[in-house]
């Protein structure tokens, strides 16, 4: 585990949460590299290629989640594992709250991340299926 890579792992998800409640798809995107990968549940795989595709592909995400009357999301849990010094595995629970903080839903979540300038991108995500 390579502890200084540690505050760039959180910083990573702490701006992940400004961003959504941003409801922003381009300052979403901003977190991830490309290529990036998304791998649902089931056969759901997409790749992107481009930051347009990939800030629309999360603003229909958020338009759904504000539909729902989700206005803020938390993550808890973060695991950190290290595939050498240059990536790790980061899997957090993510709860979307309303304004009363009444979970909206929540779900498992693993992030592939690289570093660079001391930044993390994530260029793959997993949900974890039940």
């Amino acid at each position: 585990m390579d502890e200084e890579q540690d505050p760039a792992i959180r910083a990573f998800f702490g701006d992940f949460v400004a961003a959504f409640s941003s409801f922003d798809g381009d300052r979403v995107a901003e977190k991830f590299s490309l290529p990036y990968l998304a791998k649902g549940p089931g056969d759901a795989c997409k790749v992107f290629n481009s930051g347009s595709a990939l800030a629309a592909y999360f603003q229909s995400y958020l338009d759904d989640y504000h539909s729902q009357g989700c206005r803020e999301c938390h993550y808890s849990s973060l695991s950190i594992n290290w595939l050498g010094s240059e990536c790790a595995i980061a899997s957090v629970t993510w709860d979307l709250v309303d304004t009363a903080g009444t979970s909206v839903t929540s779900w498992p979540e693993s992030y592939m991340l690289s570093f660079g300038s001391g930044k993390a991108l994530a260029f793959a995500t997993v949900d974890h299926v039940e």
